[in-house]
């Protein structure tokens, strides 16, 4: 791998305090090596009382401790949650001149704070120091669009000032291009179509998280802005903001302390539907929390949508409620091209593969008293999408109308029966 030099110097850590909105120095982060890295709490912040650990199960509020990381080239998961993805981390290796596959901390350090995920923010002052950058208003959401698309395909700049404020967002996450925009006190994060899509991708996102909420999820606000050459953006409402506060979240890699993409057998093992739902109870969550994984799970075979990685979920601190809480459903996007036969995270301990017998093998873990308790919800879940996939209907084009129907009716058939090979590999 060929990177910069890792920066010597600490890099502070800081928070934007739930209950008030002010930034506090959490803590200090140290590269020691070319594969590690370790993070202290500040005595000041654990002296002062405040109850929020920057990882409710990995780096809990200890004094005195070097907490390390050798996963990401020595960066802890809940900061690599604050780093960009793939679409970021392309506009920084072309707009700052480094190697794109440079360690996760030269990303970290180089992107800005103004739209990073969560409250988290870097800098190398003790004190905080947190730009705010004004996101791009939604009635410029058309420019942004065309600017966006011509960074993308590496074409001249349009609008200059447009140009340079979408360089200056590329904290936020996800592999496909996007900004943020705000509309009044609310801000929204936008994914445009690309020129390699042979559908019209957004539409089908924004249909599936529909249909989510229609069956009874807890899913992410979308708005359809639909395009003139017959392709659209989808605009999902950010659940890391509050108005102008930023929420704390944790990713569910971070929680379960598995690399995205996997790098070893453990990081594919340890990334399970069951053991989040364990770790939602250690963390505190609502019951209702573990049931609604649940059913994302179920909802995530039943339409197809192997991309539920453990990046996809999270878990989002309520300052009201003081605990932990299972985020909205984000990145549902069913596949286009096959009927998935295994999800991204394992089902039940040991293996992905979609089958009622693995789906409600680990129940106890969900809340679940008995196992055909747990069937009776998956089938209520199976129901409820055949039910509403009608009013969706008119959200997407007729191909893709018919490829959805069958599969879930498919699919719904197949989870009502006990299938041969269950726990298979």
């Amino acid at each position: 791998m060929t990177s910069d030099r890792p920066p010597v110097r600490p890099l502070y850590v800081y928070l934007q305090r739930p209950d008030n909105g002010e930034w506090v120095t959490v803590g200090r982060y140290l590269k020691t090596s070319e594969s590690v890295g370790t993070f202290r709490y500040a005595p000041s912040y654990v002296e002062a009382g405040h109850p929020w650990d920057l990882d409710p199960v990995n780096l809990r509020r200890i004094p005195d401790v070097d907490f390390a990381a050798t996963r990401y080239y020595g960066l802890h998961d809940v900061l690599r949650d604050a780093c960009p993805d793939s679409w970021g981390r392309s506009l920084i290796a072309k707009t700052q001149g480094i190697a794109s596959n440079a360690p996760d901390i030269e990303f970290l350090v180089r992107s800005g704070n103004a739209d990073r995920w969560g409250s988290i923010a870097v800098g190398t002052s003790k004190s905080p120091s947190v730009t705010h950058l004004g996101s791009p208003r939604m009635d410029q959401l058309d420019a942004l669009l065309r600017e966006l698309l011509a960074i993308a395909h590496n074409q001249p700049t349009i609008n200059p000032a447009l140009r340079k404020k979408l360089l200056e967002s590329s904290s936020a996450g996800g592999a496909r291009p996007k900004f943020t925009v705000r509309d009044k006190n609310q801000y929204w994060l936008v994914k445009p179509p690309i020129a390699s899509d042979v559908v019209d991708i957004a539409r089908l996102e924004h249909a599936t998280l529909q249909l989510g909420r229609r069956v009874g999820l807890n899913t992410c606000e979308t708005q359809l802005h639909p395009g003139k050459d017959g392709r659209s953006a989808v605009l999902i409402k950010r659940f890391d903001r509050s108005g102008p506060q930023r929420d704390m979240c944790v990713s569910a890699a971070s929680l379960l302390q598995v690399s995205y993409p996997p790098v070893t057998p453990n990081d594919a093992a340890g990334a399970s539907y069951p053991r989040l739902a364990e770790t939602l109870k250690v963390i505190g969550a609502d019951e209702s929390d573990r049931l609604e994984l649940f059913d994302r799970m179920v909802f995530n075979a039943i339409t197809g949508n192997d991309d539920d990685h453990a990046r996809n979920h999270a878990v989002r601190y309520d300052v009201l409620q003081r605990k932990w809480r299972l985020t909205p459903a984000f990145d549902v996007v069913p596949n286009r091209h096959d009927t998935p036969t295994h999800l991204a995270m394992q089902v039940c301990a040991g293996t992905s593969q979609i089958c009622r017998e693995n789906m409600i093998s680990d129940y106890l873990k969900f809340g679940f008293g008995s196992a055909p308790e747990c069937g009776a919800r998956l089938d209520h879940i199976a129901r409820r999408i055949t039910e509403e996939m009608p009013n969706i209907a008119t959200i997407l084009p007729t191909e893709m109308v018919e490829m959805m129907t069958r599969r879930v009716n498919m699919n719904r058939n197949d989870l009502s029966h006990v299938k041969p090979g269950a726990r298979d590999l």
